[in-house]
């Protein structure tokens, strides 16, 4: 069929009579006669676009666990033990506690504390102390004394205020013993004839204080705290002064500023007694104080500007002005803290002030009150690691009218010691440890080196140009506490005898004495047989140096004192 085809085409297209004509089998076909060729109908797939919904119908999912299992060895991790903020229940406080002790030298001690326990509205207790010697200091006069206090306190909370006050009531006795106990020295004051309180000395201070703190949980209020402090301070010679104290502290917080004020009033009402035809003589005179300031605190800095303005009306009235300024930079996240300062203020001297400091003076000592013109200094203060700290500084400082304290000539009573002022100018470098590792242990160290300069005076008396302490505190699990602590001051100038110069002006040349530098070691155990009853031993001046803190005055050698503490 596939041969005939293209024959017959050709005879159409040639308009020619077909004719077929058949040869060989499997061969060609010829076709002859009209041929009219018709084309069948033609079966076609309907390719049209057909509309297919894209929602496709949910099939079910099947899942077929297999039936394999798989081996896991078994592993066990340390767990680290977790640490619960639990507080522990609040120790038993216990109302009284006491304590005695007798010493070398017949050194009685008595302590006395009683106080109430806990409470939200108010505190209150009573401190009473005893403690007195017959001295025992040989080649030098009779050195007995006696301390003897007792102040009680109470304190209440009143909504966002806390108010309180103090009555205190001291007693010290001490001995005129610096003169030389000799048997011409002794007969001497036979045959004058003076009394056993000519030779001794004693104070009597009778006061009171009264507090007002805010405790306000709101910074935009005016926080304060204001103090009056009231003292009626004698001796047995006949002087006596009366001095009352009032000291405010305002502060106000206005962002990172915090603005404040100090306000001081202190009048001091004081009658020295000569004795015999000298008569007496008054010091009175009101000190008043304002130190207006401001500071600004953030988590890197503190800078504090201000000023000092007093009115001193003891004698004659004088205006003193003084600048403050403080800084500080923390850096490493105050590993180190270096810090700057410029201070002044006016101090007043009272009688209860300088014999607290030295209680050989003379029955009345002359009064003028001191100013600290200046004190810069600068430092650098940090922490090693979290136990171990330091500190080092450096200041220049000027003081106008600051005490000293001499020997006056030897009389037959004693040796009395007076205050004459100088302005004296103090550079000081100074360095402190401290190392806490915990509550079992505490170590602190400290050295100063000072340099004086005076105006008037020869030297500046008394003051040591170098300081040595260290201090030592171990507790060994709350029931042997061992403490331990050594002063070592270097050697002083002391101003000794009148030197007599023909044509000289009386009292204008002394003998310089030098006092032997000292070390003072104490050694305190402390032993707790139960948590109310506990042994101790106090030793001091282990070095049983027979030293003078003051011209003329030694201390006890070797003072052992033990006794007991029971809490009740």
């Amino acid at each position: 069929m596939s041969k005939t085809l293209p024959a017959l085409v050709a005879a159409l297209v040639a308009g020619v009579p077909a004719f077929a004509q058949v040869t060989t089998p499997g061969g060609e076909y010829f076709i002859q006669g009209i041929y009219n060729p018709t084309i069948a109908d033609a079966r076609k797939i309907d390719l049209r676009p057909e509309l297919i919904d894209t929602v496709l119908p949910e099939q079910s999912v099947n899942y077929v666990m297999l039936p394999n299992k798989a081996d896991v060895p078994p592993r066990v991790d340390s767990i680290a033990p977790a640490k619960l903020s639990i507080l522990p229940p609040q120790p038993k406080l216990y109302r009284a506690f006491v304590k005695g002790g007798f010493g070398l030298y017949t050194t009685p001690l008595g302590e006395l504390y009683w106080n109430n326990t806990r409470s939200r509205t108010n505190a209150y207790g009573i401190h009473a102390r005893h403690l007195s010697s017959n001295g025992g200091i040989d080649d030098v006069g009779e050195s007995d004394y006696s301390f003897n206090s007792v102040d009680g306190h109470y304190k209440h909370f009143v909504g966002d205020h806390e108010v309180g006050g103090r009555l205190l009531y001291d007693r010290r006795r001490v001995s005129y013993y610096g003169y030389d106990a000799n048997d011409s020295i002794n007969a001497l004051i036979d045959t004058l004839g003076l009394p056993d309180d000519a030779l001794r000395q004693v104070y009597n201070d009778i006061g009171f204080a009264a507090n007002v703190r805010s405790m306000y949980s709101d910074s935009s209020k005016i926080a304060h705290d204001v103090d009056i402090e009231v003292h009626s301070y004698s001796n047995l010679t006949g002087s006596r002064e009366t001095n009352m104290r009032i000291f405010a502290d305002l502060g106000k917080k206005e962002g990172r500023e915090t603005y404040g004020a100090g306000i001081l009033i202190d009048n001091n009402a004081y009658r020295g007694q000569l004795g015999g035809a000298l008569g007496d003589f008054r010091r009175n005179g009101t000190l008043f104080g304002l130190t207006p300031n401001v500071s600004t605190r953030t988590e890197k800095y503190m800078v504090k500007v201000g000023a000092g303005i007093y009115v001193d009306a003891l004698g004659s009235t004088s205006f003193h002005f003084f600048p403050l300024a403080q800084a500080s930079y923390s850096l490493f996240d105050n590993i180190l803290v270096p810090y700057i300062g410029l201070e002044g203020e006016r101090e007043r001297n009272s009688f209860r002030s300088l014999t607290r400091e030295n209680p050989w003076l003379t029955g009345a000592p002359d009064l003028v009150n001191s100013s600290k013109l200046y004190d810069l200094h600068g430092g650098l203060r940090g922490s090693v690691s979290r136990e171990l700290g330091f500190d080092v500084r450096a200041s220049r400082t000027r003081i106008a009218n600051m005490p000293l304290f001499v020997n006056v000539p030897n009389t037959p009573a004693g040796d009395r010691m007076a205050v004459v002022y100088d302005r004296v100018d103090i550079l000081q470098l100074s360095g402190e440890l401290q190392y806490h590792s915990g509550s079992a242990l505490d170590l602190t160290a400290r050295i100063n080196v000072n340099s004086y300069e005076t105006r008037l005076q020869a030297e500046a008396w008394n003051l040591p140009p170098y300081e040595l302490a260290f201090g030592a505190v171990y507790n060994l699990r709350n029931k042997l506490i061992l403490n331990a602590e050594a002063l070592f001051l270097g050697q002083r100038k002391a101003r000794g005898e009148e030197v007599v110069v023909p044509g000289q002006q009386p009292g204008t040349l002394y003998e310089t004495v030098d006092l032997d530098g000292f070390l003072d070691l104490h050694l305190g155990v402390e032993y707790r047989y139960t948590r109310r009853l506990s042994v101790f031993l106090q030793m001091s001046n282990l070095s049983a140096s027979k030293y003078e803190r003051w011209y003329r005055y030694p201390v006890q050698r070797g003072l052992l004192l033990g006794g007991a503490t029971y809490a009740f």
